[in-house]
């Protein structure tokens, strides 16, 4: 399936990437978008930053109820 860019702008990224990454076109197209869906797919299975922090909070005080010594602490 071809693709045809009608951006003059667009365009010009386009091969200034791919002059600087010593690619052709359409592999530095490709390799653009492929890391740029990873990125975008990459905290999909993390749990939401506010339950994240709940559960530190949880194992902080779990930890400090314990009351282990700190690392620069003896015995350590």
């Amino acid at each position: 399936m071809g693709l045809n860019i009608k951006n003059s702008a667009t365009e010009v990224a386009i091969r200034a990437l791919a002059e600087a990454t010593g690619e052709k076109l359409t592999v530095a197209v490709h390799n653009a978008v492929t890391e740029k869906l990873a990125r975008l797919n990459r905290g999909k299975n993390k749990p939401p930053l506010a339950e994240y922090l709940v559960t530190l909070g949880t194992l902080q005080q779990a930890l400090a109820a314990k009351k282990l010594p700190k690392a620069s602490e003896p015995g350590r």
